[in-house]
């Protein structure tokens, strides 16, 4: 009796190991995979997928985010606010216009509930590039060439003037309609003026006239000679 139940007893539990050890891989395949929750974020090596389409905040970017692994892909949507920080790679202030289809960026901020959806908080342009930069001060000197601003810190820097003759111009302020005026200005942004230089038209070379023939030809002499020429 005794030796019957020691034999039910490893009966069962081998059954039970051998449950275990088959279901045990898709117990781990599930704790592999990872979804993060909504909350604040650092997401890493984001590659720009379409451009902002305004030059200011706020905007949109789509992002992707490839996992080398499996060869998957995450795509986001950031919202970029006014409060938004952007930076370059090295910390340095940048413009909404220095981030491009094809950068990768680092971006920390408020993943929403649909797990799409980022507010971010800063983006970091991680491309080696020249950015613009935001300057904020006092203008001292105005001359044809630019003005000079003076920092917070008491630096000088002269800003040389893009504005100039079919210059493209987006001026924010309140609008005198009577008097065509725009006074109250709260930012003027400059848009770079692009030359297109047109092909020169190919001269017109002219065919010589036909020289005529010195000696009439056959068809002619025929002529003369049905009219007794």
């Amino acid at each position: 009796m005794k030796a019957y139940k020691n034999v039910c007893f490893l009966a069962v539990l081998g059954l039970f190991l051998g449950v275990f050890l088959f279901y045990a891989p898709s117990v781990r395949a599930v704790e592999n995979v990872s979804i993060t929750p909504a909350g604040f974020h650092q997401f890493d090596n984001l590659e720009i997928f379409k451009s902002p389409s305004v030059d200011e905040p706020p905007a949109i970017v789509e992002v992707i985010q490839k996992n080398e692994k499996s060869n998957a892909s995450d795509n986001y949507l950031i919202q970029i606010e006014e409060r938004t920080t952007l930076l370059g790679i090295n910390q340095e202030p940048a413009l909404l216009s220095d981030f491009q289809a094809g950068n990768k960026i680092n971006v920390s901020g408020w993943l929403l509930t649909d797990s799409k959806t980022i507010r971010a908080a800063v983006v970091r342009n991680l491309e080696e590039k020249d950015y613009h930069q935001s300057f904020s001060g006092t203008i001292k000197k105005v001359t044809a060439d630019g003005f000079t601003l003076v920092l917070t810190n008491g630096d000088k820097i002269l800003v040389r003037t893009p504005i100039a003759e079919d210059a493209q111009v987006t001026v924010k302020g309140v609008f005198d309609k009577v008097n065509g005026a725009v006074s109250n200005v709260l930012s003027i942004l400059i848009k770079p003026t692009i030359v297109l230089q047109e092909k020169p038209a190919e001269p017109i070379v002219s065919q010589p006239a036909p020289t005529p023939s010195a000696s009439p030809s056959t068809l002619f002499k025929n002529f003369l000679k049905v009219f007794g020429w």
